[in-house]
């Protein structure tokens, strides 16, 4: 544990909007703002978690800080920080980013964090499937390993959690495993710990969670290897910890939009027309994070769709967490041309 005393770029004005905080979360170690008044008095955190929780409310991103902001966080005084332990296990118990140091008056002065260090927590990456919607393409290639600019898809996963500092991957195969095994080798497992899982048989996109049951972190994030995004996978981990969940499924607003005149009416009366209007929803983004416990449930290797493992999870139990960074599946042709014409990857 260490205290942060350097601490300009951690503060952020009341009335500043959240899509700036954002981007000052974004190149923070450790994520985490101080909201402060205008009058220089402390009015509490900010991180990643809290903005997500204010976009589940349906509010925006243009807002102030201050609505979005953890009015009531854990705080401390110089005098307390002798209780070093204690402060610790309220860091590492609720997951905390930083707990602030105050003064009497409440001046926000500096804040204490955990060291830096490699998280432990294991990541499995989907990499089985045939990506029929994607032949001829796939037809002598597995899906993770098309190039996007020069680069196979799964190295996009794989480059994040490099930079994210995780340790330990899974990578489910089947569909032209040799392959995958293959560039693993070649690229001598890019210096992590990476453990290839065999599907002997199609076990679709939880079954090979059975094969995990051993790992000794209380959680686990799962995503598909067709996923291309920006998302700090840290981010989702600490949303699910923090809430407690079972399962978090990760999920991205999708607009659509009635090319029509949408009729309304009552009782065979017309109200109105809404001209072309359009629809939000949140679709399933194949990203999660599954707790231990839930793995543990799984009897046998058989396939299983995650659909069905958080069809049969506690549903107050089962979080979800929106997504405002960039994000696409590469699920069809359509999705393969636009990534490969994009130079943002």
């Amino acid at each position: 544990m260490r205290i942060k005393k350097n601490i300009s770029k951690f503060i952020i004005k009341e009335d500043k909007k959240i899509d700036k905080a954002i981007e000052n979360l974004n190149n923070l170690n450790p994520p985490i703002l101080f909201v402060i008044s205008k009058f220089n008095k402390f009015i509490g955190t900010l991180t990643d978690g809290d903005i997500r929780r204010h976009l589940l409310n349906k509010k925006k991103l243009n807002e102030k800080v201050v609505i979005a902001a953890n009015k009531k966080p854990i705080t401390c005084k110089f005098k307390d920080i002798k209780k070093n332990q204690y402060y610790k296990k309220i860091l590492y118990k609720y997951n905390l980013k930083g707990i602030p140091i105050l003064k009497n008056n409440k001046i926000f002065s500096a804040f204490l964090a955990l060291d830096d260090e490699l998280n432990k927590t294991p990541i499995m990456i989907m990499a089985g499937g045939k990506g029929k919607r994607l032949l001829p393409f796939t037809k002598n290639l597995p899906k993770p390993l098309l190039q996007i600019n020069g680069k196979p898809i799964i190295n996009y996963i794989i480059d994040n959690i490099i930079k994210e500092k995780f340790l330990n991957v899974y990578v489910s195969v089947n569909y032209k495993k040799g392959k995958i095994v293959k560039y693993f080798k070649i690229n001598k497992n890019f210096g992590l710990n990476i453990k290839l899982i065999n599907e002997r048989s199609p076990l679709g996109t939880a079954g090979a969670l059975y094969y995990l049951k051993n790992i000794n972190e209380d959680n686990l994030i799962l995503i598909n290897g067709d996923i291309i995004t920006d998302l700090k996978l840290e981010k989702i981990l600490s949303f699910h910890e923090q809430n407690r969940n079972l399962i978090t499924v990760g999920c991205r607003n999708y607009q659509v939009q009635i090319p029509f005149g949408v009729i309304r009416s009552n009782k065979g009366k017309f109200k109105k027309i809404d001209e072309k209007p359009k629809y939000n929803n949140l679709i399933n983004s194949g990203i999660y994070v599954i707790s231990k416990s839930i793995i543990l449930k799984l009897l046998k290797p058989k396939k299983l769709s995650m659909i069905d493992l958080i069809e049969k999870t506690k549903k107050n139990r089962i979080g979800v967490f929106p997504l405002y960074e960039e994000w696409i599946d590469i699920g069809n042709k359509n999705d393969f041309f636009k990534m490969t014409e994009k130079n943002d990857y």
